[in-house]
């Protein structure tokens, strides 16, 4: 039997998830981070074998990775019914500073519905930032979109490129399947502060419930 290769399950579920009519995508992968199983959410316009061929011919010629189908389960929505991914959008993001200290609150919105998230701690220009980052996530956790904890590990507001400033991000999602470090960025436009929002955005929507947005 042929050993089967270690994955990096978001590169699994992301490569998945681009294939025709998938709606959603888990993967779960043993010890040795070889894959065990594979829950795949798709509308029903064709026949659940013929998913299960188009992800395994993707694994393999995107990423080289060689899966058993019995690993795979589908599950169909039934007649035309399709399954809507809500937007998180960017609303607003302040900061209120008490001495060496300060808070930061970020709000999202999706579909007249509000989300918050605050954090709090030094007033530094960098550790503003990193708050903006880490209330973000809390927001996005208030909209119950995580399927675990999420972490700011790093962030960058001076990458240039192309004549303008780009935002970097790295967040860390911590669920019971191990660690996963994420990474995303944004482009400032005129505010710098959207734009950590944004790329601590573009960092875990791939791994979020809903999808997510800069708009």
């Amino acid at each position: 039997m042929t050993e089967e290769k270690r994955v990096d399950i978001g590169e699994v579920e992301s490569a998945i998830c681009q294939l025709r009519d998938v709606i959603s995508a888990r993967v779960i992968a043993g010890q040795n981070g070889a894959i065990e199983e594979i829950h795949v959410l798709t509308e029903s316009t064709r026949p659940p074998k013929q998913i299960v061929r188009d992800i395994e011919s993707a694994l393999m010629a995107r990423l080289g990775v060689q899966i058993d189908h019995k690993k795979v389960s589908v599950a169909q929505v039934q007649g035309n019914q399709k399954l809507e991914r809500s937007r998180l959008k960017f609303s607003d993001v302040s900061i209120s500073v008490n001495g060496n200290r300060s808070e930061a609150t970020v709000h999202l919105a999706n579909n007249g519905a509000m989300y918050t998230g605050t954090a709090d701690g030094h007033s530094s220009a960098h550790s503003q930032l990193r708050l903006i980052a880490t209330a973000a996530l809390r927001a996005v956790e208030d909209a119950g979109a995580a399927d675990g904890t999420m972490v700011v590990e790093d962030l960058s507001a001076n990458t240039a490129l192309a004549g303008r400033t780009i935002v970097v991000v790295v967040t860390n999602m911590i669920t019971d399947r191990g660690e996963d470090l994420l990474s995303g960025s944004a482009i400032v436009k005129q505010d710098l502060w959207k734009a950590v929002v944004n790329a601590t955005l573009d960092a875990v929507n791939r791994r979020l419930s809903v999808a997510t947005t800069e708009e």
